[in-house]
Parts: C-alpha cells; sequence; structure tokens
C-alpha cells in the first residue's frame, strides 16, 4: 500500500493587505492561516506546518 499523497501550499493576499496560507493534502483544502507580512513568510509558514504533519513525503 503507498503512502502517496498530493500536498501543497497555497498563499492569498486578502483586503487587508496581509498574506495567508492554507495547506491543502489530495484535494482536501484545510483552515486559512495567517496574517504575514509577505507573501514568503505566508509560503515558509505553510512549508513548515506540511513539513511538522508529516503527512506527505518530498522524495519520488
Amino acid at each position: 500500500m503507498s503512502n502517496d499523497q498530493r500536498c501543497c501550499v497555497q498563499t492569498d493576499k486578502k483586503s487587508d493587505g496581509k498574506w495567508y496560507y492554507v495547506v491543502v493534502v489530495d484535494g482536501e483544502t484545510g483552515v486559512l492561516m495567517g496574517p504575514h507580512d509577505t507573501e514568503d513568510e505566508a509560503l515558509a509558514a505553510g512549508q513548515k506546518e506540511l513539513e511538522n504533519l508529516g503527512i506527505c513525503d518530498d522524495e519520488e
């Protein structure tokens, strides 16, 4: 049985001028998290959360 899950981090800038991220696993969208001052900060935070979850392998 394979544990291949498709995972990604999506970022979005809201009307407050702040950046937010959401983790998506196998098409299931998580909770919008933030705010962050820049898109890079939001992306880094989302990638860290994905790493902490430990459910997605980057190795192929």
